[in-house]
């Protein structure tokens, strides 16, 4: 038995809750981990885990196994790290987790350049607006925006953006230019929807310390970024999108910010990670790289 092996798989059944998740996170069949973890627990004559046909829960002694464990396998992954970076070359994969737009307009496109630095490290990148579970699903880090409802996870702020009014120029010539934001009620506006409440998040104004939400109605509502964006300048309506995802568009003439003497609340961007895994050397230089990537960005400069 590959001893370091089947400690491995212990923890990540224990993490993800199932054998089958377990297995996923590890690249690994189903079968060879339940090998491991039955050849653990007979070398140790105990029982670690309560196997049922819907669950997996963890024995008393596999509590305070799992502990020692966790502890163990992270001075393991130090001793690795602290070795990868004296001798400067990070490997292997790292899984991690973003919202759509943030992967597509932000990460994706300066990936080369981590590459370049680190050619032996593989990133495997989850993009989307659903929020994972990082330790059941064995994800290394999540670029996360918003504020942070989970517990016991690291979070560390890289960043945060506001929000731009804008139109397309064709639009603002037929349904004229909103001077204060109660105008926007009789403006054609097109809706983002909130993937916590399924609903159009309202456009959103900030006087000093008061903040006014305007809940309008909208023709259209999407539940994307990039759709949003897509839909302020096919023409469609007055759209209030991240600054990031339309400076290029607001740059170039596409797109017309509206309403600028009125601000919008930052919203901040984080890096979450596992308090319980010590950072190996490929995870920290990736969320070392993704701060670094932010602050080069003046839309997503940290405030």
């Amino acid at each position: 038995m590959d001893r370091i092996a089947a400690m491995k798989a212990f923890v990540r059944v224990v993490e993800a809750g199932t054998f089958t998740k377990a297995a996923d996170t590890l690249d690994l069949p189903n079968a060879t981990v339940t090998r491991l973890i039955q050849a653990l627990e007979s070398e140790l004559k105990v029982r670690l885990l309560h196997r049922t046909t819907r669950s997996v829960t963890v024995t008393p002694e596999g509590a305070t196994y799992y502990e020692r464990v966790v502890r163990l396998l992270a001075d393991l992954a130090d001793i690795e790290s602290s070795t990868r970076l004296t001798q400067g070359k990070p490997s292997g994969k790292v899984r991690v987790e973003t919202a759509s737009a943030i992967g597509t307009m932000v990460v994706v496109p300066a990936l080369a350049e981590f590459y370049r630095d680190y050619p032996d490290v593989e990133v495997e990148l989850g993009v989307g607006n659903q929020r994972a579970d990082l330790v059941a699903e064995g994800i290394d880090c999540a670029i996360r925006v918003g504020e942070i409802g989970e517990q016991q996870i690291v979070a560390r702020q890289v960043g945060s953006f506001h929000f731009t009014t804008c139109a397309t120029p064709a639009f603002l010539r037929t349904q004229g230019t909103p001077e204060a934001p109660q105008d926007l009620a009789q403006r054609h506006t097109v809706g983002m929807m909130s993937w916590r409440t399924s609903r159009a998040v309202p456009f959103r104004y900030a006087e000093g310390t008061s903040v006014t939400d305007l809940a309008l109605h909208h023709k259209l509502v999407v539940n994307d970024t990039n759709s949003y964006r897509a839909a302020g300048l096919a023409g469609l309506g007055i759209i209030q999108a991240p600054s990031y995802a339309v400076h290029d568009a607001v740059q170039d003439g596409r797109l017309v910010p509206l309403l600028q003497q009125w601000d919008t609340p930052a919203i901040p961007v984080h890096v979450l990670y596992a308090p319980n895994r010590y950072l190996s050397a490929k995870v920290r230089v990736f969320i070392d790289w993704t701060v670094a990537l932010f602050e080069k960005n003046a839309c997503l400069r940290r405030a």
